[in-house]
């Protein structure tokens, strides 16, 4: 009886042995994740949008993580329309009709034993029925409501351009030292005299 038990003890003892964890290892050799660029997406209020936030690694054991204005968007804070998925070697923020509030910058981290990296991405959102009272058909510009004006960032004053031919959305009139979408970026005193001119008000 003795050397059955002893055979079971050996047995199960080989079987805890193959379950080590090994496979969590980096295969040798392979390089540090890398992300994609993310696209922007400019879209009306109602309407459904998807990021997508993919690398080429090999390594399967990689963590995903999303922010939005610097914020992580996890279980516990994300809006009720925010679904994240992770798929092998991706992973992808859906946003099921979409309000003026998921307006903002996305940032998607990826997380390994082997480096992280991270990629970015605006999301525009306007209201559908936002429509031109201009009689000339030209494009002009609103100044936001209040709830809104954190749009843009770095003291960047915020506008919604409203044209007849196309849906409504935001643009910033950034500082000199800034440019981007939102202001968010840092640009030198040398360049300013290239940066792209922004629409102004009517007179």
């Amino acid at each position: 009886m003795s050397e059955k038990k002893d055979g079971k003890a050996r047995g199960r003892g080989k079987k805890k042995e193959r379950g080590s964890g090994q496979k969590t290892a980096p295969p040798e050799g392979a390089a540090p994740p890398r992300l994609k660029e993310m696209e922007n997406k400019n879209s009306t209020a109602g309407s459904r949008l998807v990021l997508r936030c993919e690398t080429s690694s090999e390594y399967s054991s990689l963590k995903f993580k999303w922010f939005k204005n610097g914020s992580e968007l996890s279980r516990k804070n994300k809006p009720q329309n925010v679904k994240i998925q992770k798929k092998p070697g991706k992973s992808e923020l859906r946003i099921n009709k979409a309000t003026i509030a998921d307006s903002g910058e996305y940032m998607c981290k990826v997380i390994s034993k082997l480096g992280n990296d991270s990629a970015y991405a605006n999301i525009t959102i306007v209201e559908s029925n936002a429509t031109s009272t201009s009689t000339a058909g030209t494009s002009h510009l609103v100044k936001c409501a209040e709830k809104d004006k954190t749009f843009c960032v770095n003291g960047g004053e915020c506008f919604i351009v409203k044209d007849p031919s196309n849906p409504s959305r935001y643009s910033c009139k950034c500082p000199n030292e800034f440019t981007g979408d939102r202001c968010q970026n840092y640009v030198m005193a040398s360049f300013y005299s290239t940066s792209t001119p922004f629409l102004s008000l009517p007179e």
